[in-house]
């Protein structure tokens, strides 16, 4: 296990089951996002919460901007977590922009989800389309 990653992404694993499940938090939050539904699924399932590199209680020097200038970064960091973690046929759910990183991550590695659970997830993030609002200007 690769400590190094699972301190970078401040890592915490719980729970009792086989089958893992990561709850990934949207841009803006952290792993506490899911303090009050995660519990819920401790007795069936490993269950992995996780910071993005930049939130909560991450490994603020890990950040780096070429990486993380696209969601490919934080993608590859929620695969850099499965691969430490030795996971396999896990249950993914995402909030908002970590539902997209996840649908990346899943694009890369073809079969390491079984499922795949959106929760307010958005197809664009840039207020550039007439009559769109996606969260950010082009500047942000």
């Amino acid at each position: 296990m690769n400590q190094n990653i699972l301190f970078r992404n401040n890592v915490k694993v719980s729970g009792n089951g086989e089958k893992t499940i990561l709850f990934a938090p949207g841009f803006g939050c952290d792993l506490n996002v899911w303090n009050l539904t995660a519990p819920y699924f401790e007795e069936r399932f490993r269950v992995v919460l996780f910071d993005y590199v930049g939130s909560g209680q991450s490994d603020y020097q890990a950040y780096d901007a070429d990486k993380y200038s696209d969601l490919h970064g934080y993608a590859q960091d929620v695969l850099d977590v499965c691969a430490a973690l030795e996971v396999k046929d896990a249950v993914f759910i995402g909030h908002s922009v970590g539902s997209m990183i996840g649908m990346l991550a899943a694009i890369q590695k073809p079969g390491l989800f079984e499922h795949l659970i959106m929760i307010g997830p958005s197809p664009y993030y840039l207020n550039e389309v007439p009559d769109y609002y996606g969260g950010f200007e082009k500047e942000d």
